[in-house]
């Protein structure tokens, strides 16, 4: 029996929002750059727009490394869905057990 979930990874994932709101601040940090460096001499201009470059691909590629993870587990939940529930079952007695005893 294969159990099959359409579109186990959300398109509204927090972790795609929270790189979706990185790329805001560093839209926001270029234009706050942008405004700022009419004052600046030109070798920090160019210093700063190196550092939001940076910036941009590391974005870029913390994206690129999300969504490469959350297919593989995507892939590996789908493969081994029994043996995944099982872990996480298994997981989440010991972490009540951890809980009921540091309670006492």
């Amino acid at each position: 029996m294969e159990l099959y979930y359409k579109d186990l990874i959300s398109e509204d994932s927090s972790l795609e929002r929270l790189v979706d709101d990185l790329m805001l601040v560093v839209q926001g940090a270029n234009e706050f750059t942008e405004a700022a460096a009419s004052e600046l001499p030109p070798e920090k201009r160019a210093e700063m727009r190196t550092h939001l470059e940076r910036i941009k691909e590391s974005c870029a590629r913390i994206k690129g490394q999300a969504v490469a993870g959350a297919k593989a587990t995507d892939q590996f939940l789908r493969k081994y869905p029994y043996s995944s529930a099982g872990v996480a079952f298994a997981l989440g007695l010991l972490a009540g057990l951890i809980a009921l005893t540091r309670r006492d």
